[in-house]
């Protein structure tokens, strides 16, 4: 019979001296002010796009092996999501994107998408909780060099 309690007690995550770690809570996520310290922190020079309360959107140079790749960050609305995005100009309503679709698959979780302005864009999106400096440099790294190595898909 103490056995059983045990294992009910260990199936309800209750027992002596077991504790669980704690959820992490939503001050874990960064705002738009603690985006723009962490990326600036980071030693990126950064070019305010929108400075709209809400809306807050920031700019950094970057450049690959044969491209210069500004990299748009920004929050989701919710704020439960940073978004890392780069503009490709226009859409040519001419083009087919068969080969960007096919691409979005090769450089996934960074995906192609097409703005209700008709822009072209490369974006990835990073879960807003506990991120850090180095999972900043991971996705822009990322995001440049998949922009790099499919510019013969995109660019006209």
């Amino acid at each position: 019979m103490r056995i059983f309690q045990y294992v009910v007690a260990v199936a309800a995550g209750v027992s002596v001296g077991m504790t669980l770690a704690p959820a992490k809570q939503d001050g874990d996520k960064l705002t738009a002010a603690t985006l723009k310290n962490m990326l600036s922190g980071m030693g990126y020079e950064l070019k305010t796009l929108n400075a709209e309360e809400g809306k807050e959107k920031y700019e950094i140079p970057l450049k690959s092996a044969n491209l210069n790749i500004p990299v748009a960050a920004e929050l989701s609305p919710s704020g439960n999501y940073i978004w890392f995005t780069v503009n490709l100009g226009m859409n040519s309503s001419t083009k087919k994107h068969e080969e960007l679709l096919k691409e979005n698959f090769n450089i996934q979780p960074t995906f192609f998408y097409i703005t209700a302005k008709g822009n072209l864009m490369a974006a990835e999106a990073v879960d807003n909780r506990a991120v850090s400096a180095s999972v900043f440099k991971r996705v822009l790294d990322k995001i440049v060099l998949d922009v790099d190595k499919t510019s013969k898909v995109w660019q006209d």
